[in-house]
Order: structure tokens, then sequence, then C-alpha cells
């Protein structure tokens, strides 16, 4: 029974992720949701409570993913470059498998409300706590530029969270490939200059 309860809320949150995904977390009403699962609007309640507590559940279960792997991460590489690496490999996967989940986090989370609304931005501010350290450890040892963090690091974590409107799992380029990209543009946009040898005449 437990496990046909979890398969029955599985189907029906990725129905409502594709939904949501497609028409926003505002444009899909219960009755498209009950018609795409097949189930009457009082056994839907049973599983999923109410509408926002989809969108709650959908906008956290991959940040849950990715603070946890963000955590096993910075524990396992002491070295910053490649803990950013690390970190932007990480993201660029998930996002690619899990393109409808991300979709309906950056497009609606800000519809929750309450505890939820709070429990997605915790989450938020944990994972992205993962990538700050790394640059602050990195910008401390001399390997990093100081940057002004509020503009500097959104642009720069914004180029992987936003990749979820272009990305394409089946393209010709990996996601790993494409996060080294990234990676390359920012850690060469960061680092110290070269001390220059030499007088001028």
């Amino acid at each position: 029974m437990v496990l046909r309860e979890t398969s029955q809320k599985e189907r029906i949150l990725h129905a409502a992720a594709e939904l949501f995904a497609r028409h926003g977390y505002h444009g899909v009403g219960m009755s498209q949701l009950e018609k795409a699962v097949g189930l009457q609007r009082g056994a839907l309640y049973h599983h999923i409570g109410n509408k926002e507590a989809l969108l709650y559940e959908i906008s956290v279960s991959q940040l849950r993913v990715m603070v946890e792997s963000a955590q096993k991460i910075s524990a396992a590489f002491s070295d910053e470059e490649e803990r950013i690496r690390a970190l932007a490999r990480a993201i660029l996967r998930n996002i690619a498998e899990h393109r409808l989940e991300w979709t309906v986090h950056y497009r609606d989370f800000n519809a929750l409300t309450g505890e939820r609304l709070r429990d997605v931005l915790d989450l938020r501010a944990q994972y992205e706590r993962a990538w700050l350290d790394a640059f602050h450890t990195g910008t401390a040892k001399g390997l990093f530029r100081s940057m002004a963090d509020d503009v500097a690091f959104k642009g720069i974590l914004g180029m992987f969270n936003y990749s979820y409107v272009w990305m394409d799992q089946s393209g010709r380029v990996s996601t790993d490939t494409i996060a080294d990209m990234f990676c390359d543009i920012i850690l060469s946009g960061i680092r110290p200059p070269q001390a220059v040898g030499g007088s001028s005449a």
C-alpha cells in the first residue's frame, strides 16, 4: 500500500510539473490536473493536499538534491577551482535531467506563501553558500580577485541556473563540457592579474 501511494504521488507530481512548465502555475486549474492523472478532486487532494502543496513539492525536489550534492562536493574538494568546476558540472547535469522541475521552480516559486516559501528560500541560500564559500576561500588565499558578491555572484550563478531555458540533454555538447566552458570564462575573469616582469624603457 505504501509503494502504491508513493507511485501515485510521483505520477501526480510529474503530471503537475508538465502542466505547470507548459502553462505556468497560475494557468493550470485543478480540473486540468484531474484530467491528466485520471483522478477526481477528492482523490487528488488526498494524495497532494492542494495546488500550492504541489508547487512546493516540485520546487524543493531538486533543490534538496543539489544542497546535498553541494555539501558533499564542498567536503571532497579542497582546491577551490576544482570545487567550483565540480559544483558547475553537478548543477548542469541535474538541470538537464530535470528541466521540468527547474522550469517550474524558477518561474513560479514566488507563488508559494508562508513557511513553504521560507523553506524554498532557505534551501536556495544553503546551496548558494557552497559556491560562496569556494569563492571566499579562494579570494582569501589570493587565488581570486575580490568581487562585489551581490552583483558578480548573482551573474555567475545565473549562467548555470538559467540554463533550464535552453538546455538540451540530447544536445551535441555534454553538460560537463558546457560547465567547463562556463568555468573557464568565470575563472579567467576572477584570477588576479599576473605580475609582469622587466621594466619599461
